[in-house]
């Protein structure tokens, strides 16, 4: 044995080119490697020692906590190995070949780990080496010799050192030279590293050792001609492998051909060469063509033998082109043609004809052939190929074999060739290949040429309408076109065993390889499906194997025009075993077909996310390729990436999309996709605009820069399409790209009229008309737009129509999606947007009604009041467009509206108040029929927003509605208004000049009718937590109640109604937040604190986020600002100013101030000494308004507290004072006194329009209320606890206390 592994080896390695390898250094790699693990198998000691070793590493290995998973992949290892040992000490075969089965299943489990992994904590390289040894080692126990070879070399390919060190040291430095061997091999291995040289050196071994077991089945078997010494037969267990043969392969019949070692001839060098000629002049591929010489009786060759170098790439393309549509014609055109001339499996010669043939070839048959070949089957198969090969075989026999032996060349599966899971059940078949078979069937294969060519002519004869590829290929049939097909099918297929080949690819390659396989799938049986898997599996490979772009571009662009053909294959894919990762890869790789394959395995969303594919995908979608070169049944790459895109942007919560939506929301990606729709179909732009309303959502930029370069033609075709997917998704981006500023809006309506089809007003209509409620609204929105920009005085159908469905949804199922979404359009569809998408026409409308403190203003919500949206001149022009256009249609819009007012949906009754609000402008000038009527309607639901509790914006809205409709013949309305509606106009008086004057007008119409004002407070609201200490101070920003907290923390709540939500939790300064304010000038929330910090906070992404600190070095007792300048009360009672570059300087020096406010440039200083200070906020020029007290007694009672209310000036310390600021200026003295009580000092104060409210200090838990006009106390309201900071905001009183609780009342 050792001579004979000498040999091979030396063999092998004398003759090693990392090229091409030859027959005989495959065979010395078998022989040697199964020589090897048979001496393991052998050796009972040295086989214990390795399984010990292996054993005892999986036992010890240490982890914290236990995977299932974990311990099952090491678990079937660990069982797998015993079952061999359980194997080889089996008594009955049929034991053995149990143990074996159950070994190999269990050792399939860790050889399909990643090997870049850990499994409870052994490396998965160290599991997978090992599970490919131990195949190994049971393949040679189930006598497969070549699957010996191909699993050992796997496992030296996971782990060279590994196999040297622990399984095969003597026998790995004779296979892989380190330090010996030729200089060649020397020179290659100085450049890499050891490992990578060996990995190198098996990796050629093993792809040369596939392609020839492949090649090589059914010329006597790759078993006979790899036959080892006949002294190489082992024994297990006192039994010889050889003795019981006859025996097992009647149990078993599908396990392969098995070596009877009794008939085997010794290795001879002359012999292999002898074997070799034989094999280079029967097998004529190219792979061979340089280790053998042509044939002398070659050029004598019978019509039958094909010469494969005369064929040119044009014919056969034309010739497979040709076959291949004649496989796929419906109507046969000759008897025979029902039958195939390809598949040799589908002729079955009869008895008679065989008989007859064996008896013609006899004569060219050696003698001792023919005797062999009337015994029986099993010795037939125990003939060696190499004893065969001795006798010299006429040349008229070679050639009439060379055209069948390609279809017996494929016959058997590449069984374990790829992964052990697809292929470990499949067992090659044993075939019958006696000399005299194959003298049969090469007669047969004459008979099916001579066949074709008499088709051939019958076909020419019953068609004279067929193209010209057919006509060249009747002309061309004399040469054997079945030969010519198998000699292209061999070409094609032995290329994709070699991927260097695949680098030279071209595109007729892709279509031969593409037609073979079209052609396979219209025959049956077991060879065209053993090819089918062939191409499939190296295709795969290219995709996961290959480090070279152009492969793997070639594989995946192959791989895609044959499921092009036949989507089925998606799912033999899928079975063996693509991984999405591979394909990822390639796309990564700019392999952009590898998109339209990723798209079709129909992964899940969390697979796409995992593998981080956008980038890639973007690139796809940005690619200038048209792509128009794809089948059709297939998507483009461009489809597929939209799709694919599209799923990443809307499967997952809200966070993760828009993750995902950043990475496309870049002006270059942007501009790239809205270039995609210029030439795309159908699909396309379903997924594109789908796409688009997503960044649309995601945020303003997008949609402002969609919106203004997004072409509409494709919007107009969708809306058109026959399909309904199409048109609403169309009409989900109009929907969108309309909420921006209105006259944006205007111009892309026009430009929607110019690019868009005449017809998309009739295809508008039949959307309304046929679509879902929900889509049915959206349409009717569009064509009300569109309509109103071409006509807004006469009557339209158009407009009816849209208004009809829009009405009969608001007053529609209560509460419902079609009632939210028509309610909002009738909001707003008169109004604006900012580009954030967010509804403006409240702000709007409260900028016309004159609200302009900015404190009244950030009660509001979502209003970012420096928009300049809020500017836009187009809104007012188009206001009164679509206004009057929707007041002709009469009492229908009124009386839907106040039935809208009355719905129990608290957002349905403000839309339909918003709505009612911008039609009063235009109503004013509609003739007194329809003002009188809409006055009658609409006023009496109006009323009830006016009174206290409701939103500020709410309250604005009503006045103004109120003022709008009741002019003219509508003031008698006034005269019916109730007491509580005049008394709640009289509240709104400091807020808009619209409820003032509402109000001196019912006081002139009832002049004589007292007022009456109702003191009794409710409590609304009590809201907060009692971990983060007192609350310091309170303050609306943007619409939220903030309130600071002892312990540094702020907080930012909705409060809606009488309940309070939480929305953010913020803590940033280090100490107590003592006091807020409001930097108009910049729509920013400063925070001052006890940590000498100023904070600058803004509203970015939804999210209140601090944008600046401003070091004071002082802690901050209260602040005030007036433009960009900031005015801090510091510890030590001093005025600090802080610019628009935040350089300080100190104010008011002399005096040392508690309390101050900030009105029309003046500041208002409340000093400890009694006395009132007037500053410019430009100089230092002071004025005294109140003087300080002369008493030393009288100086210990400071001014806490300072609130100008209207034109008036409060000042509060142990007595309250409050005058108009100009009489106070000009008397020195004030016009209003109220004394609360002996030595009493007033700590905090509010002003609302009938009550003051003071937080004294002898009574810290509850607040007083005075009336501001007489100035009589009317009650008290208990926070039952101490009372830290105070807040009155849209008539509401709220505190906030030492437990951490914020609490607020409004009067009745």
């Amino acid at each position: 044995m050792e001579d004979i592994a000498s040999c091979s080896t030396t063999a092998l390695v004398s003759s090693h080119n990392p090229e091409r390898l030859d027959l005989k250094s495959i065979r010395a790699v078998v022989i040697s490697v199964n020589q090897c693990i048979l001496k393991i198998i052998a050796n009972a000691k040295t086989r214990n020692s390795i399984r010990v070793r292996c054993t005892s590493k999986l036992q010890n290995q240490k982890q914290d906590f236990f995977e299932f998973s974990d311990q099952s992949v090491i678990s079937n290892l660990y069982w797998g190995i015993d079952s061999i040992e359980a194997a080889i000490q089996a008594e009955w075969p049929e034991d053995e070949a149990a143990h074996l089965r159950k070994a190999e299943q269990m050792l399939q489990v860790p050889a399909l780990l990643d090997e870049g992994g850990t499994t409870a904590g052994i490396p998965n390289s160290y599991l997978v080496c090992c599970s490919y040894f131990y195949l190994s080692v049971v393949r040679k126990l189930q006598e497969d010799e070549w699957q010996v070879a191909l699993h050992f070399l796997q496992a030296v390919l996971v782990s060279p050192r590994l196999v040297q060190t622990e399984f095969a040291h003597d026998f790995y430095q004779s296979v892989f030279p380190t330090c010996t061997g030729s200089e060649r091999a020397s020179k290659s291995l100085e450049s890499i590293h050891k490992d990578e040289a060996i990995r190198q050196m098996a990796r050629i071994y093993r792809d040369w050792l596939m392609y020839y077991k492949v090649m090589l089945y059914g010329q006597g078997g790759y078993t006979e001609i790899l036959s080892p010494h006949k002294d190489t037969q082992y024994s297990l267990s006192g039994k010889s492998t050889s003795s019981d043969y006859s025996n097992k392969i009647e149990h078993d019949h599908s396990l392969q051909t098995r070596w009877n070692y009794e008939e085997v001839y010794p290795f001879d060098p002359q012999e292999d060469i002898v074997i070799e000629d034989e094999l280079m002049s029967s097998i004529n591929i190219p792979e061979f063509e340089e280790y053998g010489k042509p044939t002398v009786g070659l050029e004598q060759a019978t019509k039958f033998h094909v010469n494969n170098k005369e064929l040119q790439r044009n014919a056969s393309m034309k010739r497979l082109q040709d076959m291949l549509n004649d496989y796929q014609s419906d109507t046969p055109t000759s008897v025979d043609s029902c039958s195939d001339f390809y598949d040799i499996e589908s002729e079955v010669i009869d008895g008679s004809e065989c008989s007859t043939r064996t008896a013609t070839i006899s004569a060219h048959v050696p003698k001792n052939v023919q005797a062999r070949s009337s015994t029986p089957d099993s010795e037939c198969k125990a003939i060696s190929f190499a004893r065969v090969c001795q006798e010299p075989m006429p040349n008229e026999v070679i050639q009439v074999n060379n055209s069948m032996i390609l279809a017996s060349r494929f016959t058997n599966s590449i069984n374990g060739l790829l992964t052990i899971s697809e292929h470990r059940d499949k067992r090659s078949k044993t075939l019958e290949n006696s000399y005299v078979e194959k003298e049969c069937a090469s007669q047969q294969n004459y008979r099916i040429n001579q066949r074709d060519h008499q088709r051939s002519v019958a076909r020419k004869k019953h068609s004279l309408h067929s193209h010209k590829s057919s006509i060249e290929f009747h002309l061309h049939s004399t040469k054997d076109s079945k030969s010519e097909l198998l000699s292209i099918t061999e070409k094609a297929i032995s290329k994709l065993f070699h991927w260097e080949g695949l680098g030279k690819w071209d595109e007729d390659y892709a279509v031969e390889v593409t037609t073979i396989y079209q052609i396979l799938c219209d025959k049956k049986g077991e060879k065209c499906a053993i090819l089918k898997d062939m191409i499939l599996d190296q295709l795969l490979i290219g995709i996961s194997a290959s480090k070279e772009d152009k492969v793997i571009r070639v594989s995946v662009s192959i791989l895609t025009t044959i499921v092009a053909a036949n989507k089925s294959v998606i799912e033999d894919i899928k079975k063996k075993g693509l991984k999405l990762s591979d394909l990822a890869s390639a796309l990564k790789r700019n392999v952009h077909e590898a998109a339209i394959l990723f798209y079709l395995m129909n992964p899940s969303p969390t697979e796409i996310k995992t593998l981080e594919l956008l980038p890639a995908l973007v690139g796809v979608v940005c690619s200038p390729n048209s792509y128009k070169g794809r089948p059709a049944s297939l998507p483009t790459p461009l489809t597929a990436s939209l799709m694919i895109i599209g799923v990443l942007v809307s499967s997952f919560d809200h966070a993760t999309n828009n993750v995902h939506l950043a990475e496309i929301s870049y002006p270059n990606v942007l501009h790239g996709l809205l270039d995609v729709a210029r030439d795309s179909n159908i699909e396309e732009l379903i997924s594109w605009a789908t796409i688009l309303v997503k960044c649309i959502q995601y945020e303003g930029h997008c949609r402002r820069y969609i919106s203004r370069l997004a072409p509409m033609a494709p919007f107009s075709r969708l809306l058109e399409s026959n399909m309904k997917h199409a048109r609403c998704i169309a009409l989900e981006f109009f929907h969108e790209v309309l909420c921006i500023p209105r006259s944006s809006a205007t111009a892309l309506l026009q430009r929607l009229q110019k690019e868009g089809s005449m017809n998309i007003m009739n295809s508008l209509m039949l959307c309304v008309q046929q679509l879902q409620p929900e889509y049915q609204i959206l349409a009717a929105n569009l064509l009300l737009h569109l309509d109103t920009l071409d006509n807004s005085y006469s009557k339209s159908v158009f407009r009816e129509e849209a208004m009809q469905v829009l009405l009969k949804m608001l007053v529609s199922e209560e509460n419902s999606t079609t009632q939210h979404l028509s309610a909002f359009i009738l909001s707003n569809i008169g109004g604006t947007y900012s580009w954030t998408g967010e509804p403006y026409t409240v702000a709007w409308l409260v900028k016309k009604a004159g609200v302009t403190s900015s404190y009244q203003r950030n009660t509001i919500k979502n209003i970012h009041w420096l928009d300049d949206c809020l500017e836009d001149a187009g809104t007012d022009s188009w206001c009164s467009k679509i206004a009057r256009s929707i007041i002709n249609i009469g009492n229908p819009v009124f009386d839907s509206l106040v039935k809208g007012l009355m719905s129990t949906t608290r957002k349905v009754s403000r839309d339909c108040l918003i709505a009612i609000a911008w039609l009063g402008f235009e109503i004013t000038k509609s003739p007194d029929t329809i003002r009188c009527s809409a006055c009658e309607i609409l006023l009496g639901g109006v009323e009830q927003f006016l009174h206290p509790g409701f939103e500020l914006d709410e309250r604005v809205l009503a006045c103004l509605c109120i003022y709008s409709y009741a002019s003219g013949k509508g003031i008698k309305k006034l005269i019916h208004f109730s007491e509580g509606v005049r008394e709640s106009l009289r509240r709104l008086s400091n807020v808009t000049w619209m409820a003032e004057e509402l109000h001196k007008v019912a006081d002139y119409v009832l002049p004589n009718q007292s007022q009456r004002i109702s003191c009794v407070h409710t409590q609304i609201l009590e809201v907060g937590v009692n971990c983060n200490g007192a609350v310091c101070a309170l303050i609306y920003y943007k619409g939220f109640l903030h309130s600071g907290y002892s312990d540094g923390s702020m907080k930012v709540w909705n409060i809606k109604g009488q309940s309070a939500t939480l929305l953010w939790d913020v803590k940033e300064h280090k100490k107590a937040v003592t006091c807020f304010s409001l930097v108009e000038s910049r729509d920013s929330l400063i925070s001052g604190s006890l940590d000498k910090t100023i904070r600058v906070w803004q509203v970015v992404h939804r999210k209140l986020e601090c944008v600046e600190v401003i070091e004071a070095k002082e802690p901050i007792q209260h602040l005030n600002t007036c433009g960009d300048m900031i005015f801090a009360i510091t510890h030590g009672h001093g005025i600090k100013v802080f610019d628009a570059s935040r350089k300080a300087k100190d104010h008011c020096t002399k005096k040392k101030v508690k309390c101050m406010v900030v009105v029309h440039g003046k500041i208002y200083a409340g000093c400890k000494d009694s006395s009132i200070q007037e500053f410019s906020t430009t100089s230092n020029r002071a004025q005294e308004i109140k003087a300080g007290a002369k008493i030393w007694k009288l100086q210990r009672r400071p001014i806490n507290a300072v609130v100008t209310y209207k034109d008036c000036l409060y000042s509060a310390s142990s007595i309250v004072e409050g005058s108009n600021l100009k009489e106070w200026k000009r008397h020195g003295k004030p016009q209003m006194s109220l004394k609360t009580g002996k030595r009493e000092k007033v700590m905090a104060m509010g002003i609302t329009e009938d009550f003051i409210y003071l937080k004294c200090r002898s009574s810290t838990n509850s607040i007083q209320i005075w009336l501001r006009g007489t100035q009589q106390k009317v009650g008290r309201i208990s926070a039952g606890s101490k009372i830290t900071s105070l807040l009155t905001a849209n008539d509401i009183i709220l505190c906030g206390t030492e437990a951490g609780l914020i609490k607020g009342w409004i009067p009745l």
